[in-house]
C-alpha cells in the first residue's frame, strides 16, 4: 500500500494486517515459524527458545509451535512475583517448561541495587529477571502490536538483537485480543483463571508501570507480595540511606524513612503513551 507520495503507508498496512481473518493469520503464523526453523536449529540444537509467561498470548504461541511441528523448548523466567494463580497454571499446564531463576526474590534484590527500587525510568528488574533469557537463541514471544502504541511502533514480526546475539519472532504480532480468545477457545487451550475474573493482562504483582490504583488493588488481593516488596524497601533503606551518590549528593534527601520512599514509589506512574515497553506484559 502506498500513500499519495508513493511511500509505504505503514498505518494502512498495519490496519490491513489486523483486519485479516483469523484463519489467514493462523496460516501465516505457522508458515513463518516453519520457514525459520533451520536458522533456529543452527543457533541452538534445541531449536526455538519459546518464551512462556503462562499468559494467554503464550498459550497461543505455544499451540502454533505445536501446529508447525518445529523443534522448540519452552522456557519461563521466574520473576518470583507473578500472581500465584498464574504460577500454578504454569506448573499444571506446562510441566515440561524449563524454569530460570535468579535465586533471590525480585523485591529483595533492591538490597543489591544502590539505585533503588525499579521505576518506569529504571527497569533493572526486567534486565535482570527476564531480558537475558535465551541469549544466542531464536526466541519466540507473544508480543502483539495492538497492546500499546510503543509495541506497534517498535516491534516487527522478525526482530534482531545483535547485542544479545538473538533473533526474536513474534508470530501473533498482528493478532487482536479477539483473535487470541477465539483461537484459545477453538483449540481448547487452558488459560489462567484470573482472566475469567476480569484481568486483562498478567504480570509482576506490584509493577510500578501498572499505576498506583492497580498496584494497590493487587496488594489488597495478594498481601504477602506487598509485605515482600516492603521487606525489599527496608533492606535497601538500611543499606544505602546514609551513603552518598557518586556526585556527592545525598541519596534519598527527600525522604526521612523507608515508608516515605515506599509511598513515593506507589505514586510513581506514567501514561501508556510514554510508558516503556516493559516486559511485565510481554508474553
Amino acid at each position: 500500500m502506498k500513500d499519495l507520495y508513493g511511500n509505504d503507508d505503514i498505518e494502512a498496512m498495519y490496519r490491513a494486517a489486523l483486519a485479516m481473518p483469523l484463519d489467514a493469520k493462523i496460516e501465516q503464523a505457522v508458515t513463518v515459524i516453519r520457514s525459520h526453523e533451520s536458522i533456529a536449529i543452527q543457533m541452538s540444537s534445541d531449536g526455538f527458545y519459546n518464551c512462556n509467561s503462562g499468559g494467554k498470548d503464550s498459550g497461543v504461541t505455544g499451540r502454533l509451535m505445536e501446529m508447525a511441528g518445529v523443534r522448540h523448548e519452552s522456557h519461563y523466567s521466574n520473576v518470583t512475583i507473578d500472581p500465584p494463580e498464574l504460577v500454578h497454571h504454569l506448573k499444571r499446564t506446562y510441566p515440561d517448561t524449563i524454569w530460570h531463576s535468579v535465586g533471590i526474590p525480585l523485591p529483595l534484590y533492591m538490597a543489591k541495587k544502590a539505585i533503588g527500587p525499579p521505576t518506569r525510568n529504571c527497569r533493572w528488574c526486567c534486565e535482570i529477571y527476564k531480558e537475558n533469557g535465551g541469549n544466542g537463541s531464536f526466541k519466540v514471544v507473544g508480543v502483539r502490536a495492538d497492546e500499546s502504541a510503543r509495541r506497534k511502533g517498535l516491534w516487527r514480526q522478525i526482530r534482531h538483537d545483535p547485542a544479545k546475539s538473538s533473533i526474536m519472532l513474534s508470530p501473533i504480532l498482528y493478532w487482536t485480543e479477539k483473535d487470541v480468545w477465539e483461537f484459545t477457545h477453538g483449540e481448547n487451550i487452558p488459560y489462567c483463571e484470573l482472566y475469567d475474573e476480569g484481568f486483562k493482562r498478567l504480570g509482576c504483582v506490584g509493577c510500578p508501570l501498572a499505576g498506583p490504583v492497580h498496584q494497590r488493588m493487587e496488594f489488597a488481593r495478594w498481601p504477602k507480595y506487598e509485605l515482600l516488596w516492603q521487606r525489599g524497601f527496608r533492606a535497601h533503606w538500611d543499606r544505602y540511606k546514609d551513603q552518598m551518590r557518586r556526585d556527592g549528593t545525598e541519596r534519598w534527601s527527600n525522604f526521612k524513612t523507608w515508608e516515605d520512599l515506599w509511598e513515593w514509589w506507589l505514586g510513581e506512574y506514567v501514561e501508556e503513551s510514554t510508558q516503556p515497553d516493559c516486559q511485565m506484559f510481554l508474553w
